[in-house]
């Protein structure tokens, strides 16, 4: 199995973003987001880490490893808003997700740089709003099939997006005033220059009955 090294911030410095993170998501983005009555769904789920050097190089057996976020889903506006918090036990970073099914978007909002990543939305991937109720349904009543798998996916932010306006209230209320990138998939990208990648985090977060490891990548 090819193992994949990430540039990631280091533990102390999200240990000291926590409280500015925590902060940020409860009094900025549900303050411009969550602005009708909502049921904040939270959720749990595990998957079966077989790539940790450090378990690996001990001869340890590979171990499950917890995912957790919180997601406001409105049916009746076809939109999934995620919060994926600071990770207490991975190298996962916080992030606010939205999955609009109307305007066909997904957008990244990384809450320790406040830089916003664009890309259609992968509706291979990301279960609709009425499933998603449903999932977390599942996971709230431990009802979840405990063999959860990952699927890794490489993005590069390609260009600069410097009007929002037009990509629907939701994704206009998370990234208005920040920078906003579109993000294309490493391996769509002909001649790219792997050298020229500067900074990559990646967030853990789960849009199906399994978890999805999403690398973000910027020069």
């Amino acid at each position: 199995m090819v193992k994949i090294a990430f540039n990631t911030p280091t533990a102390l410095q999200k240990e000291e973003a926590r409280q500015d993170v925590e902060a940020l998501v409860s009094h900025t983005v549900r303050a411009q987001i969550l602005t009708s009555k909502s049921t904040i769904y939270h959720g749990e789920m595990s998957f079966y880490d077989s790539e940790d050097p450090t378990n690996i190089l001990s001869g340890g057996e590979p171990y499950f490893m917890p995912v957790t976020e919180e997601a406001d889903i409105r049916e009746d506006d076809n939109i999934a808003i995620i919060d994926v918090p600071v990770p207490s036990f991975s190298d996962s970073d916080p992030a606010a997700i939205i999955h609009d099914f109307e305007k066909g978007m997904t957008a990244y909002l990384d809450l320790l740089l406040g830089n916003c990543y664009l890309i259609p939305l992968n509706t291979s991937v990301v279960m609709p709003p009425k499933n998603l109720v449903e999932l977390f349904g599942k996971l709230a009543n431990d009802r979840y099939l405990p063999q959860t798998f990952v699927i890794r996916e490489d993005l590069v932010a390609v260009e600069e997006i410097r009007d929002v306006s037009n990509l629907g209230i939701f994704i206009y209320q998370l990234c208005n005033n920040r920078k906003a990138f579109r993000l294309c998939r490493r391996d769509l990208l002909l001649g790219f220059n792997k050298r020229a990648i500067d900074k990559c985090w990646k967030i853990r977060h789960f849009p199906n009955e399994f978890v999805v490891e999403t690398k973000i990548c910027q020069e």
